[in-house]
């Protein structure tokens, strides 16, 4: 045994000592730890409790146009999600009355049976719910917003 050499003549105290001596050259400055202010003013958002500030100035603060922009986009993307959700809620009511109940006649064993079927029509509703929606999501792609929004 190689390793049991050298550690048969080391004593624990000798042990302990050399690991703290090591991990004493090793450590390391501690992480950065964030709070939720950090985070707010980093997505440009108010920290719920603000940080008093040294001196009072008279110019407006550059965290002001990110936090309109980031309402804007808040805004807008209520806007898009509505859109798609009238647009697709429009189609399933067409596609819903599209829906017909019919009575067909079939020959069972040479004896005429009459019997109810639901048959899919196509009307003029459901195809302009389709168009619209096809065109809505056009427009949307032109937009270059995320497109998640559409979901």
């Amino acid at each position: 045994m190689a390793l049991g050499g050298d550690l048969a003549g080391q004593s624990m105290e000798e042990a302990a000592r050399k690991e703290r001596e090591r991990r004493a050259k090793v450590a390391k400055k501690p992480a950065p730890a964030f709070t939720d202010a950090d985070l707010a003013a980093r997505r440009g958002g108010r920290p719920e409790a603000p940080a008093a500030s040294p001196s009072p100035s008279a110019s407006p603060s550059p965290a002001a146009p990110v936090e309109d922009e980031y309402a804007v986009r808040q805004r807008q993307e209520t806007e898009w999600r509505a859109r798609f959700e009238a647009a697709r809620e429009r189609l399933r009511q067409a596609e819903a009355a599209a829906w017909r109940t019919v009575v067909e006649t079939v020959f069972v064993s040479g004896i005429p049976v009459q019997q109810h079927v639901r048959k899919f029509e196509e009307t003029p509703e459901l195809r302009a719910a389709n168009k619209a929606l096809a065109d809505l999501e056009e427009e949307f792609r032109r937009t270059g917003l995320p497109p998640g929004w559409s979901r």
